[in-house]
C-alpha cells in the first residue's frame, strides 16, 4: 500500500487537474445552461479527490482476511496454552515445507504429534467445505510426518465460529472438525502414547525443521516448558 501511493496520489492529482482545465474552460453548448456543464466538470474534481483519498486509507480485501486469520490463530493459540502446563509443546504458525502455505499449530504431547488447520466459517458447514477443509489439514499432517517418522501425526480441523456442521458429520476422512474448546479437551484427555523423553526430541526435530514463517518467531522451544 506504500509503494502504491505516489502512483495514487499522481493519478487523483492528474484527474482532478483535468476537472479544474474542464471546470474553467471545459466548452459549453451555445446559450446553453452553462452553469450546469460547470457543475458537470467539477464533479469530476470532487470525484478525483474522493476515489484518491479512499485508495489511500482503504484497506484490501486480502490484507482484511490476513487479519481476521491471525485474530483467530492467537485465538487458539490462548485456548491451547495450558497444555503447555501438561507436558505439551505448542508450535505456532510454522511454514511448510517446499510450499507458500503456512501450519497454523503443531502439538506435541504425551498423547501424540497434531497438527490444528483453524478456519473461520459462518453459516451450515457444507460437507464440499468441510473435504476441502481436512484436504489441506491431511497435507499439512503428512508434511510434519515426514519430519517425525515413524510416529503418525493427527489432523484437526478446527472451526472458530459456532457454525452447524450437521448431525454426525463431525469427521470428515477420518479427520476431526471441532470447536476450540473441544480441541482443547479432546487432545488433554487422549491416550498417552509418549514418554516425555520422546515429546521433548519430537518437538524441538519439529522446532529445527519446520520454521517460523518470521525471523522473530517467538514459538522457540527456549520458551517452552522443560
Amino acid at each position: 500500500m506504500r509503494q502504491a501511493r505516489p502512483t495514487i496520489v499522481a493519478t487523483g492529482l492528474a484527474a482532478a487537474a483535468v476537472g479544474l482545465v474542464l471546470t474553467a474552460f471545459g466548452p459549453t453548448p451555445t446559450g446553453g445552461p452553462e452553469l450546469i456543464y460547470r457543475i458537470a466538470y467539477f464533479s469530476i474534481v470532487v470525484a478525483a479527490c474522493a476515489a484518491t483519498a479512499t485508495a489511500l486509507i482503504a484497506i484490501p480485501a486480502s490484507t482484511d482476511a490476513w487479519r481476521i486469520g491471525a485474530e483467530g490463530e492467537e485465538w487458539i493459540g490462548e485456548v491451547l496454552r495450558p497444555l503447555e502446563s501438561q507436558g505439551f509443546f505448542i508450535l505456532h504458525d510454522r511454514s511448510m515445507p517446499r510450499s507458500r502455505a503456512n501450519i497454523d499449530h503443531i502439538v506435541v504431547g504425551p498423547p501424540g504429534v497434531f497438527v490444528v488447520e483453524t478456519k473461520h466459517y459462518t453459516g451450515k458447514l457444507s460437507e464440499r467445505r468441510k473435504r476441502d477443509f481436512v484436504a489441506q489439514a491431511k497435507r499439512e499432517a503428512a508434511a510434519v510426518a515426514i519430519v517425525v517418522s515413524p510416529v503418525p501425526v493427527t489432523p484437526f480441523v478446527c472451526i472458530l465460529e459456532e457454525v452447524d456442521l450437521g448431525w454426525f458429520t463431525q469427521e470428515v476422512d477420518g479427520v476431526r472438525i471441532v470447536w476450540p474448546h473441544q480441541l482443547a479437551t479432546e487432545l488433554r484427555y487422549a491416550p498417552i502414547r509418549l514418554t516425555s523423553d520422546q515429546v521433548h526430541w519430537l518437538a524441538d526435530r519439529i522446532d529445527r525443521s519446520i520454521l517460523g514463517r518470521s525471523a522473530s518467531d517467538s514459538s522457540s522451544l527456549a520458551s517452552r516448558p522443560s
